[in-house]
């Protein structure tokens, strides 16, 4: 009777032994999802990076409605990307949503909620000649035209990342707290300022900010002479009111080539450096780009700085 108790318990204990193999669950295939800065304000620039525990196909992302691809870097399971959110975005909490496709073609998904805070965006009162206000029928005509120029630039496509390493100030000087700030121009017209200026004398040499490829090196209305670079990935820095240009279209450019002289062409009121940043449609503060830590992409270390980012 013994041995068929201690018997029925054997097979009892091997019946469920399956039951708890079954149970148990694998480890997550995303394991973190850090970004930097810390804190975003509406219009930061945001740096990700996302771990995992096996490595992927490909990797890619949804945030504020806006798409997102990651790029590997030298370590296999930790993926880069690099975004923002447009300085009109609602201060709140939005949602990221990170999608991993593996080995063996199975997704892997990850959600991380992100607060963007209020900017303290400026307000002021310029002074413009009249036309810049109320143009004739010809400069309308020109707008027009520039702005086709500018889609076409914009709409430039380079699918993998052409920066390394952190951008950099285009000229010798500071810049003025100007990004998102509400003007109103002859007291007439309000116009919001999508880029950061930088007053500094005619003359002055400015230089790319980062490596890429020049999409637009020519006189518009309202810009002046503008030379745009598009860094990859639908990434691109601006460069209004320069008094000459030195590059053409389709021309390629490494970290601190120098692109033209400062100016006061187009809408000014004084000679500067007008730099934009525009990140898949959105307009980003180049102060917030210009003071982020980004990795040499031929150097990309094996592990993420935590320091610099959040875990949530």
């Amino acid at each position: 009777m013994f041995r068929t108790h201690k018997l029925a318990a054997l097979l009892l204990i091997a019946a469920a032994l399956p039951i708890a193999s079954a149970q148990r669950t694998a480890a997550p295939a995303i394991k973190n999802i850090f970004w930097q800065p810390n804190d975003l304000q509406q219009g930061s620039p945001a740096f990700f990076t996302v771990e995992l525990s096996r490595v992927p196909r490909r990797v890619t992302g949804k945030w504020i409605d806006k798409d997102i691809t990651f790029f590997k870097s030298s370590n296999p399971k930790i993926w880069y990307a690099l975004a923002g959110d447009d300085l009109e975005t609602q201060p709140g909490t939005y949602d990221l949503t990170v999608t991993a496709i593996l080995a063996n073609g199975r997704p892997a998904h990850a959600t991380k909620s992100i607060d963007i805070a209020a900017a303290n965006f400026e307000s002021a009162a310029v002074q413009v000649p009249e036309n810049f206000v109320e143009p004739n029928d010809t400069e309308k005509k020109q707008i027009a035209e520039d702005q086709q120029l500018k889609n076409r630039a914009f709409a430039h496509s380079i699918p993998t990342p052409q920066w390394s390493g952190n951008f950099i100030t285009p000229v010798n000087a500071k810049s003025t707290p100007s990004f998102g700030a509400s003007r109103l121009l002859n007291e007439e017209l309000t116009s919001t300022h999508r880029g950061t200026d930088f007053p500094i004398n005619e003359g002055a040499p400015v230089i790319a900010s980062n490596s890429g490829t020049v999409v637009l090196a020519q006189e518009l209305f309202y810009e002046g002479n503008c030379v745009i670079i598009d860094h990859g990935d639908r990434l691109f820095t601006i460069y209004m009111h320069l008094s000459k240009i030195d590059v053409t279209t389709g021309g390629k450019l490494k970290k601190g080539a120098r692109i033209g002289l400062t100016g006061k062409t187009g809408r000014v009121t004084g000679p500067h450096l007008h730099m934009g940043v525009r990140w898949n449609g959105a307009y980003l503060d180049p102060t917030k780009l210009l003071n982020l830590t980004l990795p040499k992409l031929r150097e990309i270390p094996a592990a993420t700085r935590r320091t610099r980012s959040r875990r949530r």
